[in-house]
């Protein structure tokens, strides 16, 4: 393997060497994602660079019911102005889009013109779709399309006016857009959380070792105890002084958005850990032979804990950040994989469980404390846990070796879906490779140290050589 360019920092104790990547931002509140990436929308009979306008509020709250159609729950509809069109004798406040997909493109418009005192845009998606907002040429292959029951359409809102003008008409800014399944009757609520917690201008992602959003494709090679990452937003970097036996164990332990470099040595049950915050490396004694790491925010300070789990009690062994307190759960037995996440999105990782065995779930919601259990896989199926939906909750879902096929349950809606991607030797890599918000399917082939990765955004493929056999990927477990 060869990096771009390779710089190297020892530890204090010489356990560990890393490239430290930069100072850390500052926590910052901001809308969440785009459910779909506008930038790869076609645009019609609206402004074509709707895509650029600053998100400046975040659609909470979708309603459709019949005859009224939809209507949107948003912050900035009590703050964006009016805007009189010519001929007019009363102004817009906004327009209402639509995303729909035809024939495998995804394509939008401004359809509905909104006024302050207007509940809802009275064309409801089963009835009216068709015949009251794609009725003519103006929207392209749009027109005449009728959504049926289930499709996934997406929505978003900007200030003023956007049918049928080529630029704003009142401030420059939208809304998010929001993701939903066209309900039956035409009625239905949906939710969505206001805000996502970012660095400033840099988002908080799993093995993000530069603090740029995205995930980082890394390997670690137990043959010579050295890592290679690769991050998204600088040159390549190189890890060393680590033992065969060791597992990598990167995760955010101080808080600043950048995923540090550390490793848990069973044979000792010693962490390693450098904090990108401060370069300066520590260790942490919590563990022994056969545990599992399982590091999370437990506490939800936003800083990850070490953690490790016991198979052969099923118990759970935990620091929290917050106190550095020690604390002991038992839930699992042996043969049980731990599968956490944040099941019910209260930002606090759950304590959670598979069973090959058969196929079930059994998991702990932080919010509530109580557990519940769902049957999804079947033994010889790989849990890789994920927010595919980008509803800030993690879904259930199984990679199956022998097929390359995953199954997954997206938390928003619970509707199971199945995709092929990948074959047998290869290993799920979960991640968030092109900062979305949302989990994006891949696998590494260690066979040949490529990674196949589909970027949700996209839904386009995209691979990277990083890495060769023997080596193991690095991923937060």
């Amino acid at each position: 393997m060869s990096t771009r360019s390779t710089t190297t920092f020892r530890t204090a104790f010489g356990v560990l060497l890393a490239l430290v990547l930069g100072s850390a931002p500052a926590l910052a509140q901001g809308p969440p994602a785009d459910a779909i990436d506008l930038s790869q929308v076609a645009v019609y009979n609206s402004p074509q660079d709707i895509a650029s306008w600053p998100v400046t509020t975040a659609i909470t709250r979708v309603d459709t019911q019949r005859p009224d159609g939809l209507s949107f729950t948003f912050s900035a509809r009590n703050t964006w102005p009016d805007y009189v069109p010519p001929g007019w004798d009363g102004g817009l406040q906004y327009t209402v889009w639509a995303v729909v997909q035809v024939n495998g493109q995804w394509y939008t418009s401004g359809f509905i013109q909104m006024w302050k005192d207007r509940a809802s845009t009275g064309a409801p998606l089963l009835t009216d779709f068709a015949r009251n907002w794609v009725y003519d040429s103006r929207w392209g292959p749009m027109m005449g399309h009728q959504p049926v029951v289930g499709e996934q359409m997406g929505f978003f809102v900007s200030s003023g006016n956007a049918r049928g003008v080529t630029t704003a008409t009142s401030v420059r800014e939208r809304s998010n857009v929001v993701l939903i399944s066209v309900p039956s009757n035409d009625t239905g609520s949906f939710t969505f959380p206001e805000h996502r917690t970012v660095k400033l201008g840099r988002g908080r992602v799993s093995t993000d070792f530069d603090g740029d959003g995205r995930s980082d494709v890394a390997v670690y090679r137990p043959s010579t105890g050295t890592g290679y990452i690769l991050p998204s937003a600088s040159v390549g970097s190189v890890i060393g002084g680590g033992l065969s036996t060791d597992v990598p164990v990167p995760d955010d332990y101080d808080g600043d958005g950048k995923t540090d470099v550390a490793i848990f040595r069973p044979s000792t049950g010693t962490w390693s850990i450098l904090p990108t915050s401060t370069g300066i490396g520590f260790t942490y004694t919590w563990g022994a032979a056969g545990d599992v790491p399982v590091t999370g925010d437990y506490d939800g300070d936003g800083k990850a804990d070490i953690a490790v789990f016991r198979p052969s009690t099923g118990a759970w062994y935990i620091v929290l950040s917050g106190t550095r307190t020690g604390v002991v759960y038992t839930w699992g037995a042996a043969g049980d994989i731990p599968v956490v996440g944040d099941y019910d999105g209260d930002g606090k990782t759950d304590i959670a469980i598979f069973r090959p065995s058969t196929g079930t779930w059994y998991i702990i919601n932080s919010s509530t404390r109580t557990g519940f259990t769902y049957v999804w896989g079947a033994n010889g199926d790989v849990p890789v846990v994920g927010d595919y939906d980008g509803d800030g909750k993690s879904d259930i879902a199984v990679f199956r070796p022998s097929t390359g096929e995953w199954y997954i349950i997206n938390s928003r809606s619970m509707v199971g879906t199945v995709y092929t991607w990948g074959a047998a030797g290869d290993v799920p890599v979960v991640g968030d490779y092109d900062g979305d918000g949302r989990n994006d399917i891949a696998v590494f082939r260690p066979s040949t140290g490529v990674w196949y990765i589909v970027q949700s955004r996209t839904a386009i493929g995209m691979t990277f050589t990083w890495g060769g056999a023997g080596d193991i990927p690095i991923l937060k477990r």
